[in-house]
């Protein structure tokens, strides 16, 4: 049952907003777990902001204690994970379809980019966070690497605190034209002022020209690091053997990078993402570099990097990255070779956008699997539409078929993000408006 037929629920869910001891009972659904359950068709209780169980028959558990979201005819799964997206390019969604990389820089760090006021970086982390609210992506790591100054990161922060979305906020300076330069000094202000016990926000440092100098600093602080990563980063193999890698050093890209540097990212069990549609788009290597991750046992997470070109959506994600590693795989297994990892199915596609999402956020104990004691982060996907009816497998049916117009209902932290496939608590068409104006603001003075 889709929940547009439930309204009466999200008045209640959302009258309970806040309260800790509020239950939510989601019963009859197809529920993907990605954890070691196999999948089943049951419920999921949730308490306040965390799931408190997941399986069969919870009716019985709760009596009647908890407010009953009747999801027969849906899928359950946990919430999407974006690894790697500059947020601060939501009013530029389209503008570039045909860009290259030398294109997209020039168009948006050589030009736009010098005329964001802090105003322009809140509306666009706004429309960024509500497309991917909408499109099942319950968080995004914002690569922001136009923080032209303190107000700029500010502004930034404050936005994504108000959108509802789970966000970790990677501050990077601007790349040309000038700046205040407060980076990466003001990473500590941010960090004290800004991050949230509830893990919904936190800080940490963007990199789009690492050098061992900022990964030092990182390192002293304590400060997690987004790196942009690649053939093209000057010493990149000295940079990445050099003992400075760790678990919260997410890698974005990745391609072109040699054995021995790929080694030491094993080594080091830092996170790594790939970009399907973007990389091969822009010009940044023909194909994503999915098996050298996989014959080092690194679990790759997926990222959308931005929108000047297409639409955020992890869905289309999956699929690409599913049909590019089959490729590679199936390619080298037909030219004889007997070390191919294994050809991707829905299952591992779905892994990178969840758990290995969860892995890039730093956030692996938090979200990335609907597991009891984990944050309430989850899709409801509905089978009602034409796209989904008929489709003969649960896994298949999610990577294969589902697209945004199945996102029925979106939970963050407990709370409703999406009911009945709409957004809650937003205007978004007063958003968009909001997003016209500053793009043409943008355009007429840059």
């Amino acid at each position: 049952m889709s929940t547009s037929q439930q309204p009466e629920k999200l008045d209640k869910i959302t009258a309970t907003a806040g309260d800790g001891n509020r239950r939510i009972l989601l019963t009859g659904a197809h529920v993907i777990t990605m954890d070691d359950q196999a999948g089943f068709l049951g419920d999921i209780l949730i308490s306040g902001d965390t799931i408190e169980a997941v399986g069969p028959g919870l009716a019985a558990r709760v009596g009647g204690n908890a407010i009953v979201v009747d999801l027969t005819g849906s899928i359950v799964i946990p919430g999407l994970v974006d690894s790697h997206i500059h947020a601060w390019e939501g009013q530029l969604r389209g503008i570039a379809p045909d860009a290259t990389f030398a294109e997209y820089m020039a168009l948006t760090h050589g030009k736009l980019g010098k005329a964001y006021r802090p105003e322009d970086m809140a509306i666009a982390q706004r429309l960024t966070a509500a497309r991917a609210l909408n499109a099942g992506t319950t968080t995004i790591v914002d690569n922001s690497h136009n923080s032209r100054s303190a107000e700029h990161s500010d502004a930034a922060i404050e936005a994504l605190r108000g959108s509802g979305i789970r966000a970790v906020y990677a501050a990077g300076p601007a790349m040309e034209g000038d700046h205040d330069h407060q980076l990466p000094a003001d990473i500590l202000r941010l960090r004290d002022a800004h991050a949230s016990a509830d893990g919904l926000l936190t800080i940490r440092m963007m990199d789009s020209w690492p050098t061992l100098e900022s990964w030092r600093f990182a390192a002293e602080h304590g400060i997690d690091v987004s790196s942009e990563m690649g053939g093209w980063v000057t010493d990149s193999e000295q940079l990445l053997t050099s003992g400075l890698l760790h678990p919260g050093h997410t890698l974005n890209h990745c391609s072109g990078l040699t054995d021995r540097s790929w080694d030491a990212i094993a080594e080091s069990g830092a996170a790594v993402n790939v970009v399907p549609r973007s990389d091969p788009h822009l010009g940044l290597g023909p194909f994503i570099p999915i098996l050298e991750a996989n014959r080092r046992n690194i679990q790759e997470g997926i990222s959308s990097d931005n929108e000047l070109a297409y639409g955020h959506d992890l869905f289309t994600e999956m699929r690409v990255l599913q049909t590019v590693q089959r490729g590679l795989s199936l390619s080298e297994q037909q030219s004889g070779a007997t070390d191919t990892p294994a050809p991707y199915g829905p299952l591992d596609a779905l892994r990178a956008a969840t758990i290995g999402g969860a892995l890039n956020a730093a956030l692996p104990h938090r979200i990335g699997t609907l597991t009891s004691g984990k944050k309430a982060d989850l899709v409801v996907l509905s089978l009602g539409r034409v796209n989904t009816r008929g489709a003969g497998s649960v896994m298949g049916t999610v990577v294969n078929f589902a697209a945004i117009e199945n996102v029925d209902a979106v939970f963050v932290n407990g709370v409703v993000a999406k009911w009945g496939g709409r957004l809650v608590g937003q205007d978004f068409e007063k958003l968009a408006e909001a997003g016209e104006a500053s793009k043409e603001y943008l355009l007429a003075n840059s």
